[in-house]
């Protein structure tokens, strides 16, 4: 199981100051160093928060693969490709690369995932979609031939009550078996926290962890080394076997 750290909240960070710190690629390698295995960032080409120049220093000084999270706009194909990255994790049309994103409705747009997956395929990416823990858009993923799935946690991450948890976390497990039953590399991601992390990390089937704001929260605290450590060893305290 790989843990992916998501640099958006710390160039958001670097955005509100007019120092320019911190620098995105540098604690993209101390998070790479300290343990995580994959780096993603949210990008469109135009107004988000993450630019090309970071993009191009992560890759130079990052020794993990690199995933874009990124529109489904199939415009976006291209200048996406051009980036080099190992990966896209794609989310519903529209997103500016600031505000929170939304999961990809492939019951809706299932004709549109399946070429712009058969895009980035060609081109040799790993493409995955951001989407809801629900069984259907799970099989409608393998149909389209999604290379893997993103499910969204973000539902499960906020439940008041031990009675919600519990009930979507019951959604991303029944999720994640379908996912492996059709041979999808499976994720979970989507604001994921410290406390929460546990729980996931004891699924089977799964093959990734993606965290962000939690991660960047408390490497103010300890700082990127320590807080992606603890992070993982949470994952590996709690992994099924």
């Amino acid at each position: 199981m790989r843990f992916g750290f998501y640099l958006n909240p710390i160039v958001r960070l670097r955005n509100s100051e007019t120092a320019g710190e911190p620098e995105p690629a540098v604690v993209a390698g101390l998070a790479a160093a300290a343990g995580a295995q994959l780096i993603l960032a949210g990008w469109t080409p135009v107004g988000g928060d993450v630019t090309e120049r970071d993009i191009r220093l992560i890759r130079e000084v990052v020794h993990v693969d690199l995933m874009l999270v990124t529109p489904q706009d199939r415009n976006l194909v291209e200048p996406v490709v051009k980036l080099q990255p190992q990966g896209v994790v794609l989310v519903a049309s529209g997103w500016d690369g600031r505000r929170d994103f939304r999961p990809v409705q492939l019951e809706v747009d299932a004709e549109e995932v399946g070429s712009v997956a058969s895009a980035y395929k060609s081109a040799g990416l790993h493409v995955s979609f951001l989407i809801e823990p629900d069984p259907n858009a799970v099989k409608i993923a393998a149909r389209q031939g999604l290379s893997g799935i993103v499910l969204n946690a973000s539902v499960f991450a906020a439940a008041r009550t031990d009675e919600e948890a519990q009930t979507e976390l019951d959604r991303i497990a029944d999720a994640t078996m379908v996912g492996h039953k059709f041979g999808l590399h499976t994720a979970v991601g989507h604001g994921l926290t410290y406390h929460s992390i546990g729980v996931i990390a004891e699924l089977a089937y799964l093959g990734g962890i993606y965290a962000g704001r939690a991660v960047a929260a408390r490497a103010i605290i300890c700082g990127i080394d320590r807080a992606v450590r603890d992070i993982i060893a949470e994952m590996d305290r709690n992994r099924a076997v």
